[in-house]
């Protein structure tokens, strides 16, 4: 691949990143609007339940998506590195590794402290 194909690729992978994030905001978005109103207080077991289930999984599949486009990153970062005479945007992408890296430790860490906490507070 060329490196306008890598960097349009790359664009390409952010916007996807991006759009996987919206459904997880969107949820937690109607979540905090049902506690804040005190309508999730005022529901049943049952209904408190699916609430849970139904965010843990929205999440749950929003980060496997992540983790995904992170990873096809990788790839471009790498496949830019192998090229000579970058351009200043393509060099920038191709150090973009350690990044992508610290993203993906950082989701793991913010995921895994939000699925405590909202455990903590539903028990």
């Amino acid at each position: 691949m060329t490196e306008k194909d890598l960097i349009q690729l790359w664009n390409d992978k952010r916007s996807q990143l991006t759009r996987a994030q919206l459904h997880s905001v969107i949820a937690l978005a109607v979540l905090t609007f049902l506690t804040i109103t005190g309508d999730l207080v005022a529901a049943s077991t049952a209904e408190k339940l699916f609430a849970v289930a139904f965010l843990v999984t929205v999440g749950a599949l929003g980060n496997l998506t992540q983790f995904a486009i992170i990873r096809e990153a990788h790839g471009i970062v790498a496949e830019l590195s192998k090229l000579t005479n970058l351009g200043p945007i393509a060099e920038s992408i191709a150090k973009s590794g350690r990044y992508l890296s610290m993203t993906m430790t950082l989701m793991v860490l913010f995921s895994v402290g939000l699925l405590g906490s909202f455990a903590l507070v539903v028990l």
